[in-house]
């Protein structure tokens, strides 16, 4: 890259802990910027099924355009683990480089590992998430070992009490590890800096060390990429 590009890390939900979070933990590539962006406050503080992925896609698309955003950065990071709406519409508006967090963590895993799990948020089985991860590969896979939830919400990993986070985080990446999964991939962009618990589950659960996947790490890292390559 001849100059200095810039990525707007979008975080969908209107809380700013999430941010916060993404902003305390990821690196800047070389000869890139990054520009955090929280959603208007009037978009839903967490992201929780189709109704709020809606919500959050219209209120910060319409922020997007009304201010310019599009035409200011170069590429754009939606950090929602899911496949959001926004990524769509940025994609529809523009050819510049556009990628959900969902789909760098697959991709990821599927370079560097056997098997992947996803821990999430939430409560029971997320059958949408995992139609998700299947839409993206292109149907369902061995590799794919599947989803635990935590019973955690998007802000309390940020804001709610510590020991009950570390205990459900640490919890849930034992059983995916139980499930076959040698990676373990972050569902959600407010778990931004927790992988020392993720290891921690993982061996205290008596399983081996695995690879524990960001995804907005690595869109970070494919987006400086893409740049590159323009």
């Amino acid at each position: 890259m001849s100059a200095t590009k810039s990525i707007l890390v979008i975080n969908p939900n209107s809380s700013e802990s999430v941010t916060d979070g993404l902003r305390e933990t990821l690196k800047t590539p070389p000869e890139c910027t990054l520009v955090f962006y929280t959603a208007p406050s009037h978009a839903p503080p967490s992201i929780n099924d189709v109704t709020t992925a809606a919500l959050t896609a219209s209120a910060c698309w319409e922020d997007i355009r009304d201010k310019g955003l599009l035409d200011q950065y170069d590429a754009f990071l939606v950090c929602c683990f899911s496949d959001h709406p926004l990524t769509h519409i940025l994609r529809e508006q523009s050819t510049k480089p556009i990628i959900g967090i969902l789909e760098s963590a697959i991709t990821t895993a599927l370079l560097s590992t056997r098997r992947f799990g996803i821990l999430t948020t939430g409560f029971g089985f997320k059958f949408l998430r995992s139609q998700d991860v299947y839409s993206f590969m292109g149907g369902n896979s061995v590799r794919y070992a599947g989803l635990v939830t935590t019973g955690l919400g998007v802000v309390e990993l940020r804001e709610g009490d510590r020991d009950k986070v570390e205990k459900n985080m640490k919890e849930g990446a034992g059983r995916l590890a139980g499930m076959g999964a040698d990676a373990v991939l972050l569902g959600c962009a407010g778990m931004a800096g927790m992988e020392s618990l993720v290891q921690q589950g993982v061996k205290e659960a008596g399983h081996a060390p695995v690879r524990i996947v960001d995804g907005a790490r690595a869109g970070v890292e494919f987006l400086a990429s893409l740049l590159r390559l323009a």
